[in-house]
């Protein structure tokens, strides 16, 4: 009895838990769900984007280090014109070495922070283009009253000044598609979920049918 016991209380542990016995110890995990297009091409984009950031933000320090270093070595008192625009150049030059070195710099980081962030493309775009302005005024003095050698390295990085806003102003296109796109998106999931049900309306006072009557039965003729 005590062997029947035993027996019967073993088979109800094996059929009560199967799952002690479906994966041996140490077998291999199973293998991940593959990566949807959608997902590689989203994980390709990004990669892009990043990489395209990191170029831009070289370019601009690049810039604004070339340029800073071509203002240094100029020698504005030697130039052509009268004392009040040598001091109007020698001040627009301060100006701008200003800008290259300090305000660069803080654009580039909080772009670099917030690389999707539209205020803070947008401020940076707003600060070139600022700088572009001044940059080409100064530039057009050299080339009027200063010696070419001087000009020359000015209007170099005027060129390149130019490049890179525009590349930032492309950049903004960019991210203004994308979020018109995302937006787009959103409202149309949002109209598609609002959308009301179909309702099926009971009018309990309609009166019910009547049920015809059934014709009396006539009797069998003899």
């Amino acid at each position: 009895m005590c062997f029947e016991r035993l027996m019967k209380t073993a088979m109800l542990l094996l059929f009560a838990s199967p799952m002690l016995w479906a994966q041996p110890y140490g077998a291999a995990k199973p293998a991940a769900a593959p990566v949807s297009a959608s997902q590689a091409a989203a994980a390709t984009q990004l990669a892009n984007q990043d990489a395209a950031l990191t170029l831009l933000l070289s370019q601009v320090q690049s810039m604004a280090a070339q340029s800073d270093s071509d203002l240094a070595v100029l020698r504005i008192e030697k130039w052509k014109g009268d004392p009040g625009s040598k001091q109007q150049n020698l001040a627009t030059v301060a100006s701008i070495r200003r800008n290259l070195g300090n305000a660069v710099p803080e654009l580039l980081q909080r772009l670099q922070a917030a690389p999707g962030s539209l205020s803070a493309n947008f401020r940076l775009y707003r600060n070139l283009n600022a700088l572009y302005d001044t940059f080409s005024a100064l530039a057009e003095s050299a080339g009027a009253f200063g010696p070419t050698e001087q000009y020359t390295p000015l209007a170099a990085d005027l060129t390149e000044l130019d490049k890179v806003r525009h590349q930032v102003a492309e950049r903004m296109d960019r991210l203004s598609n994308l979020r018109d796109a995302e937006l787009l998106r959103l409202r149309t999931q949002g109209a598609a979920s609002a959308k009301p049900a179909s309702k099926i309306v009971v009018d309990d006072n309609q009166p019910a049918k009547k049920k015809p009557k059934n014709p009396p039965a006539t009797a069998p003729q003899p």
